[in-house]
């Protein structure tokens, strides 16, 4: 996977877009990608009290109060980027948010969405990731980095099943640890367990599905032999951990030992029971990760 190219920044004025902004600054300067921003006016801060199929902009027949917000937008961006006008491309609409934001990047061709982990209606919530990030994690065309304050570590870190899925995520940690010359670790995680497995076999008479400790010594050198040849074949140094339990944890608890900067996932597609990968383990590590998560997608077919 080459850098990202078209770089997407969703704002909200708050304190997580302006991290967000931050971030897509720097890696845009970093790879010399283009970058818009986009700002969404929700449609229910704009609705007439009494007639609420009437837009604010038409009741008030104000045709620039979207042009006053695009001067606003505009002023913080230079404000927290040190970009001029020319710098960045702006967009600025009204509309459901997350449904705004997504057409408008896909339109834009975006190869990379990057939100705030929390908006200010979130934050007043104290919610731990925002309605509107969450629906672009799920929905988004494209990859997407959840943008979450950074420690200075520069630490990176991986999670693979050794599924095809999770090669774009390998590859694109292997591309953000040359692009910021941090360390890369990258992780494997048996869940020794099933519950399902074990569930299924106390109910006809036997014992939960478990296996020796001799086998799972054996699964832990085989996961890490192919860690190592994964390092190999992405031509770059890095560190190979082979944790128990389940990844979204394992991957959450290394991040965090590690003090890591960003930790990458993979997922597929984004619709239908493709959506499941996302929930069981991306969808809890973008949600509960002490860093910024970049969810990288691979497309079917």
């Amino acid at each position: 996977m080459d850098k990202f190219q078209r770089i997407f920044a969703a704002i909200d004025f708050s304190s997580g877009s302006d991290e967000a902004l931050r971030q897509a600054h720097e890696r845009a300067l970093s790879t010399w990608a283009k970058l818009a921003v986009c700002h969404i006016v929700p449609n229910e801060l704009r609705s007439h009290l009494l007639f609420p199929h009437i837009s604010r902009i038409a009741s008030l027949n104000d045709p620039f109060e979207l042009e006053r917000v695009a001067e606003t937008a505009s002023a913080r961006v230079m404000e927290v980027t040190g970009r001029t006008q020319a710098e960045f491309d702006l967009i600025v609409d009204e509309g459901t948010p997350y449904a705004a934001i997504l057409t408008h990047a896909e339109k834009w061709l975006a190869d990379l969405i990057v939100a705030g982990s929390h908006g200010a209606a979130a934050s007043a919530a104290g919610l731990r990731l925002g309605s509107v990030a969450n629906k672009i994690t799920q929905y988004a065309h494209c990859a997407v980095l959840i943008a979450r304050p950074c420690r200075g570590t520069g630490g990176i870190v991986a999670g693979t099943d050794f599924s095809d899925p999770a090669l774009p995520a390998l590859r694109a940690a292997a591309v953000e640890a040359r692009r910021t010359k941090g360390d890369l670790t990258i992780v494997h995680s048996l869940d020794l367990v099933w519950p399902a497995a074990g569930v299924a076999s106390m109910a006809l008479g036997g014992s939960p599905f478990n296996i020796s400790d001799e086998q799972v010594r054996t699964l832990e050198d085989l996961a890490r032999q192919r860690l190592d040849d994964a390092l190999k074949q992405l031509h770059i140094q890095g560190q190979a951990f082979v944790t128990r339990g389940p990844a979204e944890i394992a991957l959450i608890e290394t991040a965090a030992h590690l003090k890591a900067d960003l930790l990458v996932v993979g997922t597929v597609g984004r619709t239908g029971l493709r959506r499941l990968l996302l929930g069981s383990v991306a969808g809890t590590v973008v949600t509960e990760a002490p860093c910024s998560v970049l969810m990288v997608r691979r497309h079917p077919g």
